[in-house]
């Protein structure tokens, strides 16, 4: 009697290759969910919604604390984008209103959108899975989704948008749509919007017509600039200054104004200033975790980054305008006046470009080997150690 062969083992190996990342990564969003759900959030946006559903632009209540409050003529502010709390509203409308599990969902959806990007730019489910478990639990990311609160949300939901950016542009390239979704993450956090600039490139560069590039260049700038005027008037309803965020305003927790102080997480004066680069920037490449650390160095949490360097493809201009894009957010993150908050996970702030910087990484075709993932896997144990680190010294 002849033995057939089995036809299935390809497929086997395939599914066990694919289960490895799959695995891991829903064991740490198990995590995630339990981290959001259970342990109790901030209040200040649903503060701020609940102000909005009143039409007044100022907190109604004390929110916990006025600590990062802005104080501006006798009221408070949350100097914070808006738009987390308009996602927020119908949920507080219902009396519903849970700012971890809304936080989860999009932290969900950043996975998804990291691991359909890599599928874009042609790398397997296998390797697509392993990247984005190396963005949301081998980076700065795991530690504002892991944790329920208002500073962490803002982040999340500007990532969310830059990500639905880059797979508008990898995919159809409506530039409507990606000024519109630039726009909503600089409406979670203003530095957002410096990463049109790499899309503004792309047009000029490229390969189109001059009335396409045109267009495109109107298309794009004309739904951020609804965003943009609309942020502009939020500002003047507040401080009567379209440019005015609240930061000049923004309180410690014990009621003095940051620009006139200097702690271990602020660097007192302007809200932006070179000054402040030399240390942010030793503080983002030499940060030591600590009890009174601001930040923990990129090379520690996230070492797989290294591959940025050492890739043998040739760069594109393409490549060369996400560099652009990626270092003027950089730079202008660093001469902010803190440097993200006392017990972080990586530099936090940094987080309001690192969607670009994947979207670089992917795109010199870095291979996925061994060692690219036993550095992934050895930054998600770091950072996990790090996140739980920062929960027992928050707690004590």
């Amino acid at each position: 009697m002849q033995i057939q062969k089995p036809h299935n083992i390809r497929l086997s190996s395939v599914s066990v290759r694919l289960s490895v990342p799959c695995v891991f990564a829903a064991v740490l969003t198990g995590l995630l969910a339990g981290g959001n759900l259970f342990f109790p959030d901030a209040s200040q946006y649903r503060g701020l919604a609940e102000s909005l559903l009143q039409g007044n632009l100022y907190f109604l209540s004390m929110p916990g604390g006025w600590g990062d409050t802005a104080l501006f003529q006798g009221r408070y502010y949350w100097p914070l984008g808006i738009l987390p709390a308009v996602f927020i509203m119908p949920l507080v409308r219902l009396g519903i209103y849970h700012q971890g599990l809304l936080s989860f969902i999009f932290v969900l959806g950043v996975f998804y959108l990291c691991f359909r990007l890599a599928q874009k730019l042609g790398y397997s489910r296998d390797n697509a899975c392993w990247l984005a478990l190396a963005f949301c639990y081998g980076t700065g990311f795991l530690g504002v989704a892991a944790v329920p609160l208002s500073w962490s949300y803002a982040q999340v939901v500007t990532v969310f948008f830059v990500f639905l950016a880059i797979n508008e542009y990898v995919g159809r390239r409506r530039f409507g749509i990606i000024g519109l979704m630039i726009g909503l993450a600089a409406a979670s956090r203003p530095i957002a919007v410096f990463n049109v600039v790499a899309f503004c490139c792309a047009i000029m560069v490229c390969s189109l017509s001059v009335k396409h590039k045109v267009t495109s260049l109107a298309a794009l700038a004309g739904s951020l600039s609804l965003i943009i005027a609309l942020i502009a008037w939020y500002n003047y309803g507040r401080f009567g200054d379209p440019l005015e965020f609240g930061y000049r305003y923004q309180l410690d927790s014990g009621g003095r104004f940051l620009a006139d102080i200097t702690t271990e997480t602020n660097y007192g004066g302007p809200v932006f200033s070179f000054r402040n680069i030399p240390r942010n920037a030793f503080l983002f490449a030499f940060g030591l975790p600590g009890a009174t650390s601001t930040a923990i160095s990129v090379f520690l949490t996230s070492p797989f980054l290294i591959f940025l360097f050492i890739s043998n493809r040739r760069l594109e201009m393409f490549d060369y305008l996400l560099l652009v894009n990626i270092c003027l957010t950089a730079l202008v993150i660093l001469t902010y006046r803190s440097a993200g908050g006392m017990r972080q996970i990586g530099y936090r702030y940094m987080l309001d470009c690192l969607p670009i910087v994947f979207w670089f990484l992917m795109r010199q075709r870095t291979e996925l080997s061994g060692g690219f993932k036993m550095l992934v896997s050895l930054a998600v144990i770091v950072d996990v150690g790090l996140l739980i680190y920062a929960g027992v010294m928050r707690f004590e």
